[in-house]
């Protein structure tokens, strides 16, 4: 029975029916296959880097559930590390580590319209701008570990299919907005759960193992504060449109980055970090068997370090983040880091 007195009309809605339901999950499906596609469309086939540098066969379980270890070695040749072909080739993809991919897409785009000449010109010019990044970029930050950072960058698109959507190295040498932290911004869209991956990428070259792993915990506790991961965030947003993607899918993923969308609760802010350190394992190799011998030597240093930085990602709170840790065994860092700085013409 009435009370006689008028409600105010309630302000909530009716519930959607099951067809409206459905629609809005068929068109979030469909804008997540777009995502995925518009991803893997600004990555490459990176295969052919399986000629220098080589995965170790090995499985490996931790005490961090979400932590994942991998060992990639330089491949050998008459039973040495064939570190010189490694930076060489490696050299070779600086401008697009360096640079945002809408400029080589622009490049790429206008090829046609080029003489050869031109042409050659532009791709020359384009890979003078890159090596003059890396060398004002070591002079800026004090470092000279850009080597780390090119092979993780590498690493990181070849294996996790993650492509890079901001290319920080332009950022670092920037007087006006310097900028430090991870040493690059990747994505990947998991289609199996509907998870956006936004990696933070922390190289790290010592040659020593155990300082490898203090330095990169300490990098990786910092990147994952909530104002460290704020401000990677906001240079996703304002570099977005730099990364090659499409409008759409770039909408998508700024989905994925607003909190006030029930997207962001899909996001896993997620780090991977490349150690690479002086390892024994390549003294006394005979070319007879010199890979099963080093891969042997290497499993075993493989087992011991990724329980290490297991245990070093437990004492620093991070036993349930995401992390995907590469580790590089080599004859000498130093030698690395020779190698490379003397290929983009900073040899000292």
């Amino acid at each position: 029975m009435s009370d006689g007195r008028s409600r105010p009309a309630s302000s909530f809605q009716s519930a959607p029916s099951t067809d409206s339901l459905n629609d809005i999950l068929e068109t979030t499906a469909q804008q997540d296959d777009e995502l995925e596609a518009a991803l893997r469309a600004i990555g490459r086939d990176w295969s052919r880097l399986g000629a220098r540098l080589k995965l170790l066969d090995h499985a490996v379980n931790t005490s961090c559930p979400r932590l994942s270890v991998r060992l990639h070695y330089p491949t050998l040749r008459d039973a040495a590390a064939t570190v010189h072909e490694l930076v060489a080739v490696a050299t070779r993809y600086l401008a697009r580590f360096c640079l945002p991919h809408s400029e080589l897409q622009n490049l790429y785009a206008r090829k046609d319209q080029l003489s050869v000449e031109d042409l050659h010109e532009a791709l020359t010019d384009l890979d003078r701008r890159a090596r003059d990044l890396f060398i004002r970029a070591g002079a800026a930050t004090g470092r000279s570990g850009e080597a780390g950072e090119l092979l993780l960058y590498l690493l990181t698109e070849w294996v996790l299919q993650a492509p890079q959507i901001v290319a920080k190295m332009s950022l670092k040498t920037s007087v006006a907005m310097p900028v430090h932290g991870s040493d690059g911004i990747h994505a990947r869209y998991d289609p199996e759960n509907g998870h956006l991956l936004v990696y933070s990428g922390e190289a790290k070259l010592h040659s020593d193992l155990g300082d490898a792993i203090r330095s990169a915990i300490s990098s990786i506790s910092s990147a994952l504060q909530p104002e460290k991961l704020e401000h990677e965030l906001n240079l996703v947003r304002r570099d977005l449109s730099l990364s090659g993607l499409d409008e759409r899918a770039r909408a998508e993923m700024l989905c994925f980055l607003d909190p006030l969308e029930p997207s962001s609760l899909k996001r896993i802010d997620a780090v991977t970090c490349l150690i690479g350190f002086d390892f024994g394992g390549y003294d006394g190799l005979s070319p007879d068997d010199a890979e099963s011998v080093f891969e042997s030597r290497a499993r075993e240093q493989l087992d011991r370090s990724a329980s290490a930085f297991a245990k070093a990602m437990r004492t620093a709170g991070l036993e349930n983040r995401t992390v995907e840790l590469f580790l590089m065994p080599l004859p000498s860092v130093e030698q690395l880091r020779a190698s490379f700085q003397s290929r983009i013409g900073n040899a000292t």
